[in-house]
């Protein structure tokens, strides 16, 4: 936590004063009700390779904090995945990466296996 704060206007609270977290980007506009009030980091664009479109997406990553939730006032990661963003702690985002090396070292190596074979027999 740092010593900043940041005032935010909620429609059931009015103007808050709260703290700010050090990784806050800072960018709070009205954000509806006090449990809505949300800190947000900075995104972390994972990307990939490919020949044909160059860089892109695998997944965003992105620090948030919701300091009057009823249910999890937690810092997580949001990850985007299939179209859906996930809350993560960082146990799970530990086993979200091992799963990753995992599809990596094992069905991604296969795969490449089958390629070879199959293009060495063209």
């Amino acid at each position: 936590m740092s010593d900043r704060t940041v005032t935010v206007w909620a429609e059931d609270a009015g103007d808050l004063v709260i703290a700010e977290p050090f990784w806050c980007l800072g960018d709070h506009g009205p954000e509806g009700y006090r449990e809505d009030i949300e800190h947000r980091g900075e995104d972390i664009v994972l990307t990939v390779p490919t020949p044909c479109h160059g860089e892109v997406k695998l997944t965003t990553l992105t620090l948030v904090q919701r300091p009057f939730s009823k249910t999890d006032r937690d810092v997580k990661v949001t990850a985007e995945l299939d179209g859906d963003w996930h809350e993560l702690s960082s146990g799970e985002l530990a086993h979200l990466t091992d799963s990753l090396v995992t599809l990596a070292v094992g069905p991604l190596h296969r795969m490449i296996e089958r390629l070879q074979l199959l293009e060495a027999g063209q």
